[in-house]
């Protein structure tokens, strides 16, 4: 069942259980250089309001009430270009049936919010980031940057 997040609590919840499936992926396949950290992110969104209004989340809860899938976009208030921009923050899938739904409800619901824009990313040292990146072309995105980081 796929729900929107709106309690810290379930928040908690979620994180845990991605991190728990999530984790070795995250240590072998994840960004360069820097992992996902779960305490952090819970720090920085797992408030009522922000969840309501500048972090929005979905999760698919399975039969045995555990979440096995997430996706969450951030409202990017960017300055650079004076529009909000519904900008992807984090999207895995440990069930190949709901991967596609979390986007289809993300994306209604940016509709249905007004935003004009939608940014989605991929990492590149993920085996899928090719397939991921084909499947962005077909859905209508364009490419509009490539991120390079470096350990100073």
């Amino acid at each position: 069942m796929i729900k929107r997040i709106l309690d810290p609590k379930e928040f908690k919840v979620l994180l845990d259980d991605m991190d728990v499936l999530f984790k070795e992926d995250n240590e072998v396949n994840g960004h360069a250089l820097v992992k996902h950290n779960k305490e952090y992110i819970y720090n920085a969104f797992g408030n009522k309001s922000i969840l309501a209004w500048d972090f929005f989340i979905w999760g698919n809860l399975n039969e045995f009430n555990k979440f096995d899938a997430v996706i969450a976009f951030v409202n990017n208030k960017n300055e650079k270009f004076g529009k909000e921009i519904f900008s992807e923050y984090l999207w895995l899938s440990d069930n190949p049936r709901v991967g596609r739904k979390l986007l289809s409800k993300a994306v209604s619901f940016a509709k249905e919010k007004e935003f004009e824009y939608i940014t989605m990313s991929c990492v590149e040292a993920h085996p899928k980031s090719q397939k991921v990146a084909s499947f962005y072309k077909r859905m209508g995105f364009i490419k509009d940057s490539e991120t390079y980081i470096a350990k100073l």
